[in-house]
């Protein structure tokens, strides 16, 4: 690339926003950064220049955990996440099975009973009542529970008296849907235009974590064949639900595309009740949630990873889901010592105090959804009971505990707009911002810009190299459509890139002189 001088913006410096600042970005990297002079003196004479009318100019931004080959099939999809009612769902599926021909399966998802008058999920018996000659398979907004109609149960070869297929369960069902509806060219092509969607909101590294056993792969190797195609405008260090044969350890990869880690799914959701709780829901006495596997299996993954050299993200929702993964992995560091990269905990939605005091001293990196806060708190009252609820996404208190913590989206589950998740860690306000979550526990802006910027970094083992605008760090840099310095949630939330970089090449943006990923 040849390089780009940026200057007049308002810069995050990790701590806080400063003026007359200038950054040189050359041969991928920040080659200077400081006052405006200095790094202009720095600067070749034939550089490209982005000045600035004060626009606010961050790293780029990471997201921490996102099923992204998940998200980039769903958006071809049925979205069911705007039916406010069983009826107005059913009716949308009704609508979509007249645009496919009778063989091709129905597959909608992000429905969210909880929001309906009706209060219940869509059954087996309301599939069949609509009579469309297509197998449906429609899929929760948390992902861990489906619900099939007849014929796609009869084609995947499951029995269900009522359709409702929660966690693995549902297997069978994902895997004939996906062989009918996506080859691997058109799962490409999906993964293209999402993979510059994210970019377009300023994102510039993702950590997506594939789910095998809930039919939500990882390909490793589409993401490389993007990348040779100068099609990847975004670094990609990928999570997978099972170790890899040949064994490959934590950060393989090119500055690109890289294997990360292994994921473990300890529980469920919690809007699915399968999140496993220390006690029974408060809506239904005669459910607590469950677990996916036994202590012993979990610490032998644990112990295997240990031996490999690789990092464990564990998917943690309850409480004793949360109880579980600590009790292991302080065994497991029992045995081996602690590991040169520590484990990730993600969701951490449903942490009692004494739990936050065990992150703490285990030193584990933690990883949060900050949309789930709107989206789930007139849920989470009914689930958890008042109470619990005083121990529920309370993410402000991991931070007072010393902890690094990073954000994500977790998309499909929730918009990939990382400035909106910005906005809902300063306002943690709902229905249309008439109401407030535990608003002890809101953020300030410059206590959240880490979460998306510098810390999912340090959670991969790489804080040295990318998250900051600062001298040899990668350049991976957003300038936004406004200052954001002193702004509050509802004007950061508005806020949008105008200009995105990944190792100085333009994902969104117009710049003479500097090179674009191919789309």
């Amino acid at each position: 690339m040849n390089s780009l001088l940026i200057a007049g913006g308002t810069l995050w410096n990790g701590n806080k926003f400063t003026r007359g600042e200038a950054l040189l970005l050359a041969g991928g990297v920040i080659a200077a950064a400081g006052p405006e002079k200095d790094v202009r003196a720095a600067a070749p004479a034939s550089c490209a220049e982005l000045r600035l009318s004060g626009e606010s100019v961050l790293p780029g931004v990471t997201d921490g955990h996102i099923h992204l080959t998940t998200w980039a099939k769903q958006r071809s999809l049925l979205d069911l996440s705007s039916a406010r009612s069983q009826a107005e769902a059913l009716a949308m599926v009704r609508a979509e099975s007249e645009k496919l021909p009778p063989g091709r399966w129905v597959r909608g998802w992000g429905y969210n009973e909880s929001r309906w008058p009706e209060g219940r999920s869509v059954t087996k018996d309301d599939l069949d009542g609509l009579g469309i000659p297509n197998p449906v398979l429609l899929q929760r907004v948390c992902t861990h529970l489906n619900v099939a109609d007849s014929k796609a149960l009869a084609l995947s070869g499951l029995e269900s008296a009522d359709g409702v297929l929660p966690e693995r369960d549902a297997i069978p069902a994902l895997r004939a849907m996906e062989r009918n509806v996506f080859s691997r060219s058109a799962v490409k092509k999906a993964l293209k235009d999402a993979l510059f969607e994210l970019a377009s909101h300023g994102v510039t590294c993702a950590h997506p974590c594939g789910a095998d056993d809930y039919g939500m792969e990882e390909d490793l190797s589409l993401y490389g064949e993007l990348r040779d195609e100068g099609s990847l405008p975004l670094r990609i260090f990928t999570y997978h639900d099972r170790h890899t044969y040949p064994v490959l350890p934590s950060g393989l990869g090119d500055g690109w595309v890289h294997y990360q880690g292994l994921k473990i799914y300890l529980d469920g959701s919690l809007g699915g009740r399968t999140a496993a709780l220390s006690a029974p829901y408060s809506d239904d006495p005669w459910e607590e949630g469950c677990l996916n596997w036994a202590d012993g299996d979990v610490l032998e993954l644990l112990r295997e990873a240990r031996r490999r050299g690789v990092q464990t993200m564990l998917h943690a929702i309850g409480d004793r889901g949360l109880d579980q993964g600590l009790r292991c992995i302080g065994a497991v560091d029992g045995e081996s010592g602690v590991p040169a990269l520590r484990d990730r905990i993600n969701h951490v939605m449903v942490c009692r105090p004494d739990q936050r005091r065990r992150l703490a001293s285990l030193g584990l990196f933690c990883d949060i959804q900050p949309a789930f806060v709107p989206s789930d708190m007139n849920m989470a009252e009914s689930r958890l009971g008042r109470e619990r609820l005083s121990w529920a996404y309370g993410w402000r208190s991991l931070l007072d505990e010393g902890l690094v913590i990073s954000a994500s989206s977790d998309a499909p589950v929730e918009s990939v707009n990382p400035w909106l998740s910005v906005r809902h860690l300063l306002d943690r306000a709902g229905n249309g911002g008439r109401d407030v979550f535990r608003p002890e526990e809101r953020f300030s802006l410059e206590e959240a810009l880490p979460l998306f910027t510098s810390n999912p970094w340090q959670a991969i083992g790489r804080g040295t190299f990318s998250g900051r605008l600062a001298s040899g760090y990668a350049a991976d840099v957003t300038v936004l459509d406004r200052d954001i310095s002193g702004a509050d949630g509802s004007v950061v939330g508005e806020a949008s890139p105008l200009f995105v970089l990944a190792g100085g090449i333009l994902s969104k943006g117009e710049l003479d002189g500097v090179s674009r990923f191919s789309r």
